[in-house]
């Protein structure tokens, strides 16, 4: 199965080593909309996509992208990860709000940082679902 992992990055770019993070330990492709100039998505089985939780609203070029993208995207599996400051009740409602914007089923909350430089244990927890 091969894999694309679509995210952006905000102001302070705190979903940047996530997504790297996870990119890397699940050998997926990689792409940050704010530096994409073309990406072919026929070459994938699944879309990724990163975003951070902006009150419940997902990035707005991720949106755009699946706009943009909608027919092929279709006939793609579609997975999503919240970064998330804490996994509150809170966090994983908009989380859920946010994945209804987008169309994607069974989103995962995933902190932002986890003990010391680490990630928290539910980002290897995602990483093994992939």
């Amino acid at each position: 199965m091969t894999i694309a992992l679509i995210y952006t990055t905000g102001l302070l770019k705190t979903n940047m080593p996530l997504a790297k993070y996870i990119s890397k330990q699940a050998k997926t492709d990689i792409f940050n909309l704010k530096d994409l100039s073309r990406l072919n998505l026929e070459a994938y089985d699944t879309i990724l996509f990163g975003t951070a939780n902006k009150s419940g609203k997902p990035d707005q070029p991720v949106l755009d992208f699946i706009g943009a993208n909608k027919d092929v995207l279709k006939n793609k599996k579609l997975m999503l990860y919240v970064t998330v400051n804490d996994l509150s009740d809170k966090s994983l409602e908009q989380a859920q709000a946010i994945a209804e914007i987008m169309g994607i089923e069974n989103p995962v909350c995933l902190p932002k940082k986890g003990e010391g430089d680490s990630f928290a244990p539910e980002v290897d927890a995602f990483i093994a679902t992939l």
